[in-house]
């Protein structure tokens, strides 16, 4: 394995033509910049749902292999490490978008949506999709490129629309319900709670406590203890936590860096104590986890977000 620092991080740019606020294409007309970086691990700036009509693809997402056929769908959220491998005949479609393009963070409506499918527990969702379902979201997608093509008066906002239609259609495929959280709380407590996913991805080498994140919530702790717990079943402790160790394992399964090179990284002090924190909560050292991954070994490891 070539000696490997760092993690590429790739913008919307890169993939898209021409308007870069939004990106629909069949995978087969990506061209050579696309599949130029799939196979390398990187990160995206921007939310990626990739939908496998044909063919078979291989995908790491941290250190989690998903084996795919056709008419499955995945959803990827901005930074994180993952790489690919298409068979080739592969065929089917990428959308993609930046945060700011539906304003995600600020739409109460969506909020519940984005966390189930983009930023849950498992920090990945993977949904197959029934011939029915197919034909339906095949007309949402034909109905994207026609607008992207077209761009007539208005079709932003249509893009708009039919992107959120996409989105709740493979939110109810998924089956998530909030139905335990009382109505007039739900949209309020799911925003909260995405807020806080979103600050713990900007500032989780920043900032450290339950504290920390509520003062910038202006909430109290115990609140984004209570709000965390009922929509995730873990604490806000644990998701700050368990953000870093993903950190730690991305760099650790992805790149050469040592293991107080990657303490120092995530603003660890004293690298010794990052390799006991590492190990009280995965149950194995850094170098013992990297050998586990790169390996193959690490059926059963859960990265809990």
């Amino acid at each position: 394995m070539a000696d490997k620092q760092e993690i590429e991080i790739l913008s919307l740019p890169v993939y898209a033509q021409a308007d870069t606020s939004f990106v629909v294409s069949t995978l087969c007309s990506l061209g050579p910049d696309f599949f130029a970086h799939t196979e390398a691990p990187h990160r995206h700036e921007f939310y990626t749902i990739y939908w496998i009509k044909k063919g078979e693809l291989t995908h790491t997402i941290d250190t989690v292999t998903h084996v795919v056929e056709k008419n499955t769908l995945f959803f990827l959220a901005p930074r994180q490490v993952h790489k690919m491998h298409f068979s080739k005949k592969v065929d089917g479609y990428m959308i993609a978008f930046p945060d700011a393009f539906m304003c995600l963070q600020e739409a109460a409506g969506m909020a519940g949506i984005q966390t189930d499918l983009f930023i849950n527990n498992q920090f990945s969702s993977v949904i197959t999709l029934d011939q029915e379902q197919e034909a339906e979201f095949e007309l949402i997608v034909q109905r994207m490129l026609r607008e992207l093509h077209e761009k007539e008066a208005g079709y932003e906002t249509a893009l708009h629309s039919l992107l959120r239609y996409f989105l709740v259609l493979a939110f109810r495929i998924k089956g998530a319900s909030m139905a335990a959280v009382p109505e007039q709380f739900a949209a309020h407590n799911s925003s909260l709670f995405l807020h806080f996913k979103n600050l713990i991805e900007e500032q989780f080498l920043q900032l450290k406590t339950v504290s920390d994140y509520a003062a910038r919530m202006h909430i109290k702790p115990v609140l984004l203890n209570e709000i965390s717990k009922q929509l995730s079943g873990i604490t806000a402790g644990e998701h700050i936590r368990n953000r870093v160790i993903l950190e730690a394992q991305r760099y650790l399964y992805n790149t050469d860096l040592t293991a107080k090179e990657i303490a120092y990284k995530l603003g660890f002090e004293d690298p010794h104590y990052f390799s006991r924190f590492f190990k009280k909560y995965t149950q194995q050292s850094p170098s013992e986890f990297r050998e586990s991954a790169r390996t193959g070994k690490t059926e059963g490891l859960r990265l809990e977000i």
